[in-house]
């Protein structure tokens, strides 16, 4: 298993941010995936591997990482992670939020997305994403 500080050394051997130096738990390890920089450090460098995340999963999933899951369906998660062997049908609608969603290392989704939703979308490795959304409904 890896710890935060195993993958926070790959990170920065990989030429990760000073943010990273504020991460002491999965949680904020999880918040950094998910922020700005993260993403793009991220999908730069197809980070982290498979096997890495695969190792951290049970420490993830409870902040919406989700890894090998099989079959899942979601609504209206500000943010979630799809990794590997996950298939995910997501459900938006309203403004309540921006919606974050990162698929990588072979992950799947179904967005049926409406009502003003806002959703950020990173497709890291060319993941499978179908999308169905109304007119009010905008995909960055």
């Amino acid at each position: 298993m890896k710890t935060v500080k195993d993958i926070l050394k790959a990170a920065l051997l990989q030429g990760a941010c000073s943010n990273s130096s504020g991460v002491t738990n999965w949680k904020s390890l999880v918040w950094l995936f998910f922020s700005p920089q993260g993403r793009e450090f991220c999908e730069n460098n197809k980070f982290p591997s498979l096997e890495m995340f695969q190792g951290m999963k049970e420490h993830v999933h409870e902040y919406g990482v989700f890894v090998d899951a099989g079959n899942i369906r979601r609504e209206n998660d500000t943010n979630i992670g799809l990794i590997g062997n996950t298939t995910a049908e997501l459900i938006y609608s309203g403004v309540e939020s921006v919606h974050k969603v990162i698929l990588m290392h072979g992950a799947k989704a179904f967005i049926k997305a409406s009502n003003y939703a806002v959703i950020v979308l990173v497709n890291i490795g060319n993941c499978d994403v179908k999308i169905e959304k109304d007119n009010t409904v905008v995909i960055l």
